[in-house]
């Protein structure tokens, strides 16, 4: 797979393709905070033929330039995934999103309603009913605001605590360890301790736009919503609450799927039975 860089307005965002066109749209796939496009790797062969599908890096993550002031909020990234797809020529296509990106991928259905055929919501974060209710983790709240000390101490220090704070999110600790060395490794540099910093000041509580909410209706294509049992960062309450808020965005046109004993990173962890999940979705 070869990937390049597409310019948006001086902002550089790292894309590539997989599989090849046939009878189904495309399908696009939004990894979340402090992830990156490899986050996708066990799941794209599991993906139903005959689709093309887009792989990006968010600005801020992977091989994407750093944000250079441009805003990391939900919406901020929706809006640079729809230009993205300009560029590219995707117009209708079918959407999965992972954590964060979860999020985008509902801002941008609420945006271009008629660009998104279906949206697969993996473990969501930032993403609820109720601003309170989308917010991040305690910990990465306290981590968002330490970011004026993280910006005057070495870049290894935020990875190294960005590390540890993300850990749980893998039920195998050893393989999480082994796959957050690769996604934070461009976090370690100046220029990624500043994206990162950048990615959690949107977090901060004071700035309700970080996140989305949803609104009655707002979606108007099928949605499948699937979580991952063992997820630490989704209590059991917010879980329904969510999935309450699902039912009436699209107006009952939502399923939910569980994924027993899988943490967060439910596309490292269980990349047959999301590709299965996608599948189905295509078919509604």
């Amino acid at each position: 797979m070869r990937g390049e860089f597409v310019d948006l307005g001086g902002l550089r965002l790292y894309c590539y393709a997989f599989g090849s066109r046939g009878v189904g749209d495309p399908i696009v796939l939004v990894h979340g905070a402090f992830t990156s496009s490899h986050l996708w790797q066990g799941v794209l062969p599991r993906l139903p033929k005959g689709h093309r599908v887009l792989v990006l890096d968010l600005l801020g993550h992977g091989r994407s330039d750093p944000p250079a002031g441009a805003s990391m909020t939900v919406d901020a990234h929706a809006a640079r995934l729809a230009a993205l797809l300009d560029v590219m020529g995707v117009g209708v296509a079918s959407f999965v999103g992972h954590g964060m990106g979860a999020a985008i991928c509902a801002s941008l259905a609420h945006r271009e309603p008629t660009r998104v055929a279906r949206l697969a919501l993996v473990n969501p974060a930032l993403l609820a009913r109720e601003p309170r209710d989308a917010s991040v983790s305690a910990r990465m709240r306290r981590l968002a605001a330490l970011v004026p000390l993280w910006r005057r101490l070495s870049p290894s220090w935020l990875a190294s605590t960005l590390h540890a704070a993300l850990l749980p999110a893998f039920t195998q600790r050893s393989s999480g360890a082994h796959s957050l060395d690769l996604y934070l490794k461009g976090f370690r540099t100046r220029d990624g301790r500043d994206s990162a910093c950048a990615q959690l000041r949107a977090f901060a509580p004071s700035r309700a736009q970080g996140a989305f909410t949803l609104a009655p209706n707002g979606l108007r294509c099928p949605v499948a919503l699937t979580f991952g049992d063992n997820d630490p960062f989704m209590p059991t309450g917010r879980a329904s609450r969510l999935q309450a808020a699902l039912f009436d965005a699209t107006g009952g046109c939502s399923v939910v799927q569980r994924l027993p004993s899988v943490a967060h990173m439910a596309p490292e962890e269980a990349p047959d039975r999301l590709g299965a999940i996608v599948g189905e979705l295509l078919t509604r």
